[in-house]
């Protein structure tokens, strides 16, 4: 089993480069800005074979990012429950998706969601989907394409499928969306 780990950065408009410079660079960081979606975010992901060693890691990766410019953290751990692309380039934009799940359905949400994945994986690759392991139950899937044209085309094609999303409507409170661009140096560009 492997595990993942997000950070999510709020920063102050006009400081940007600032935060980015500090934390491009590192071995097996994904480093995100928003394109669409909450503003003037960067998003952090790294993945590690134990839990032990991804809670390890993280002092390292926090103590990396610049306090004054950042305005919130938001750090996840997660539990990752599909295929893991390795990190590389995969594509000019990632498209992270998110939801909120009633309590209590964390197995039905899993089980639907591996159903469906081989389907969908036919179409374009997944760089992860993963089941947060504190806090609000959250399921997030983080999809590499090549630009927003591949994207909406190949999401047209999934949902056309039948198979794809995943039929989970009923177990979700709340969805979030967003169009996040690697960043020179990214682990997963």
């Amino acid at each position: 089993m492997s595990y993942a780990e997000t950070i999510v950065l709020d920063v102050r408009i006009g400081q940007m480069p600032q935060v980015v410079s500090a934390l491009t660079g590192r071995d097996g960081l994904a480093v995100w800005v928003s394109e669409i979606g909450v503003l003037n975010r960067v998003v952090l992901f790294r993945t590690a074979d134990t839990y032990d060693a991804l809670l390890e890691g993280r002092p390292d990766v926090l103590a990396a990012i610049p306090e004054e410019p950042v305005q919130n953290v938001a750090v996840t751990s997660w539990r990752i429950i599909s295929p893991l692309l390795p990190a590389g380039e995969h594509g000019s934009l990632y498209e992270w998706r998110c939801y909120d799940l009633k309590l209590g359905q964390v197995g039905n949400v899993e089980e639907a969601f591996a159903a469906a994945v081989p389907v969908r994986l036919e179409l374009s690759p997944l760089l992860c989907g993963m089941i947060s392991i504190e806090g609000t139950p959250r399921l997030a899937h983080i999809w590499p394409y090549a630009d927003m044209n591949a994207r909406l085309e190949i999401r047209a094609q999934a949902i056309a499928s039948g198979v794809w999303p995943p039929k989970i409507g009923g177990d979700l409170l709340a969805m979030e969306n967003a169009i996040l661009l690697p960043v020179q140096g990214s682990a997963w560009s």
